[in-house]
């Protein structure tokens, strides 16, 4: 009798824990929906604690629960907790419904830690499932901008106006980012707090190298460059940068270094290259320096014909024209660059007035004039879009 009294109890021992996880277990699972609900209201509310908890058993039974995984990141992004957050978020893939909320909050969280090289790769990937995404480009925006890349965030910027909403918050930086560059002695300031918390990024580096370069002081900038490039050797903002440096500091032997070593990079990288006006720009330089006029000429009529709206790509086509006899031909060149420098004036003094904060008919008129002249088809069409809208009284554009 005894005995069998102590197999029941044992029986039930076991049994009766095993039977409340799974009675728990079950009541967890049917109130999920209920327990995510309240949990995006606490995390809306800015309870970010009062969320983790509200989930936490919906976490505990299902951890591969990706809305309860998301939120839980999300909340640890407000507690700026941004490892944890990284943890979950990095964990949502792009088939997942909840994939555009969790990589731009995992593209935000890497950015808060200055792990900029994650951010941009994450901001990449989110633009490319979802290139509506307003708030995805602004971020990768400031990260080219405060990089001095200035050149990815204009191709960044008119890529999105044919997919953002917001067609004049594009308009508007692609502007003052033509006209108000970043300052080497503003930026340094922020790119060493981000090299000091995470050391080696290679397009930081080439900031700082830039940065230094622009201030003076040429030691620094060099160790900064030639790490970047090492990191990197197939970047080719790096190489541009570098190849620059060396020629405004005459500095010969370095340049044909670089040149030599090029000749070892892979077909595709070069032919790249080839296709790069800024390149293009800078072997013309070379070859002046080396008193090759007429090889100078070709490659900067090839930039030219790459960028024709680059003012400085006209004056120097013209200058090598008349250095070669050619006065006649040189005299259109700087004619052109005179028209285009008009333009360029005139929208600086736009950029610089504050016009742009609010626009009407007839700024917006005079701006995709100039840019027209200019040879930037493409946003002097949008600004065309915004006189219709004007036109057609749809409220004014605000950023």
């Amino acid at each position: 009798m005894k005995k069998r009294l102590f197999i029941t109890l044992a029986v039930l021992l076991i049994l009766l824990p095993a039977c409340l996880y799974f009675f728990v277990g079950w009541n967890v699972r049917s109130n999920a929906q209920v327990a995510l609900s309240r949990a995006q209201r606490f995390l809306a509310e800015g309870k970010p604690d009062a969320a983790l908890e509200e989930i936490s058993w919906l976490r505990w039974f299902e951890p591969e629960q990706r809305r309860a995984q998301l939120l839980a990141g999300e909340c640890y992004f407000v507690k700026r907790d941004y490892p944890a957050a990284i943890n979950l978020l990095s964990q949502i893939q792009e088939t997942s419904p909840d994939y555009r909320r969790a990589s731009f909050a995992l593209a935000r969280s890497y950015e808060n830690i200055a792990r900029l090289t994650e951010a941009e790769r994450v901001l990449k990937a989110h633009l490319a499932a979802f290139p509506d995404s307003q708030e995805a480009v602004t971020q990768l925006q400031w990260i080219y901008f405060n990089q001095f890349r200035l050149r990815e965030l204009e191709a960044l910027l008119e890529r999105s106006l044919d997919t953002c909403p917001n067609q004049f918050l594009l308009l508007y930086h692609l502007l003052n980012t033509e006209h108000k560059n970043p300052i080497a002695q503003e930026s340094i300031k922020l790119l060493n707090r981000i090299n000091e918390k995470v050391p080696g990024q290679p397009s930081i580096m080439r900031a700082l190298g830039y940065c230094h370069w622009k201030l003076g002081e040429i030691d620094q900038a060099k160790a900064y460059l030639v790490a970047a490039r090492q990191t990197e050797p197939q970047n080719r903002e790096t190489l541009l940068v570098l190849l620059e440096f060396y020629l405004e500091l005459g500095e010969q032997a370095a340049v044909q270094q670089l040149l030599t070593d090029l000749k070892n990079q892979p077909e595709d990288f070069q032919e790249q290259l080839r296709h790069d006006d800024r390149w293009l720009w800078l072997l013309s330089q070379q070859e002046q320096q080396q008193g090759n006029t007429s090889a100078a000429l070709e490659f900067i009529r090839e930039a030219s014909r790459l960028q024709p709206g680059e003012i400085r790509y006209l004056q120097q086509e013209a200058m090598l024209l008349q250095a070669l006899g050619k006065k006649a031909e040189a005299a259109e060149k700087f004619q052109r660059a005179k028209q285009l420098a008009a333009s360029h004036r005139e929208l600086y003094k736009i950029v610089s007035s504050g016009a742009l904060e609010s626009p009407d008919v007839q700024l917006a008129e005079e701006i995709a004039g100039h840019l027209e002249m200019l040879g930037q088809q493409k946003q002097a069409a949008a600004w065309r879009k915004l006189v219709f809208q004007f036109q057609s009284r749809s409220p004014v554009p605000r950023r």
